[in-house]
């Protein structure tokens, strides 16, 4: 890999990564000012989203984009992905940013890598290494910060926002270890574009998107084709294009700039307050993911060496 190559791929999961970031403040704004419900913007992202997806796959791919269905055991994989996996992962995260915020919820979201390493231990009946060790103490003194302001005789964030939150995180496990197996055989893009799609078929009797309210001007419909566009396919396909160029370790690294962008943009453009206990708690979740991402990246040294 050229450094002109490393340098492109680098950019992409950047972009991928901050584009996620600033759509759950853009969601978070179409709330506050436009009266949108976050659970009807969850519906639109999904099965318009996943929509726009799999028709750029088919152009791109033809009928290959069909033929994951042809096999019942990744039929079924994928099904219970998009129930699973994909639905309450995207759920719980915009439920969480309904109670809190967009940095709070994502960071919160990112404690997930953590309770998959908890995960592995339990299945493979083995002690976490030392330095996963030392992520999940970062990861709960993180949470402890953001949860209570360093007393812990209040709570700083509301019950929900709190529930919801470790919800998400929950499920980005689940949505992170589920389709292994479809991964192994099948490209990322159509596992995501169907796992969307499906995903928001699921939801649309809940909340479907012909159930609107809210004020849809001309900022509410940029707001949400940044969402559609932005937040969801190319955040995608540029993270999912870098990552094939960096590799999964460093892409995994540079992913963190996602809390950070939805903290800066929080403040910045959503003027939200936050006090410098619940940025030592963000700094304590986010080293967490580097953290880990970093062992595995000297796990796979030496296994190459």
């Amino acid at each position: 890999m050229n450094e002109k190559s490393a340098l492109k791929g680098t950019f992409l999961v950047a972009f991928g990564a901050c584009c996620w970031g600033i759509s759950g403040n853009v969601g978070q704004f179409l709330k506050n000012t436009r009266g949108f419900s976050l659970e009807w913007i969850v519906s639109c992202r999904l099965l318009i989203g996943g929509l726009l997806l799999l028709c750029y796959l088919a152009l791109k791919h033809g009928k290959k984009v069909l033929a994951i269905w042809q096999q019942k055991q990744y039929a079924m994989g994928l099904v219970v992905f998009s129930i699973f996996g994909m639905l309450p992962a995207q759920y719980t995260y915009f439920v969480a940013i309904k109670h809190s915020n967009a940095g709070t919820a994502t960071v919160l979201q990112y404690i997930g890598p953590v309770l998959i390493v908890i995960y592995m231990a339990l299945r493979q009946k083995k002690l976490p290494s030392k330095i996963e060790c030392i992520g999940v103490v970062f990861a709960l003194f993180g949470t402890f910060l953001l949860a209570t302001n360093g007393n812990v005789h209040t709570l700083a964030l509301s019950p929900q926002a709190l529930f919801w939150g470790i919800t998400s995180a929950f499920a980005l496990a689940v949505y992170t270890v589920q389709p292994k197996q479809l991964l192994e055989k099948w490209d990322a893009s159509f596992v995501i574009g169907w796992g969307m799609f499906l995903a928001g078929i699921v939801i649309t009797p809940l909340h479907p998107i012909v159930s609107f309210e809210g004020v849809m001007d001309a900022t509410a419909v940029i707001a949400m084709i940044f969402i559609l566009l932005f937040g969801t396919i190319l955040a995608f396909c540029c993270y999912l294009s870098g990552v094939a160029v960096v590799g999964a370790t460093k892409g995994s690294l540079i992913a963190c700039l996602e809390p950070l962008a939805a903290t800066v943009v929080s403040i910045v453009w959503l003027k939200e307050t936050f006090t410098w206990i619940d940025l030592i708690g963000f700094a304590f979740i986010v080293a967490t993911v580097g953290m880990l991402s970093l062992k595995k990246e000297k796990g796979n040294a030496a296994a190459a060496s």
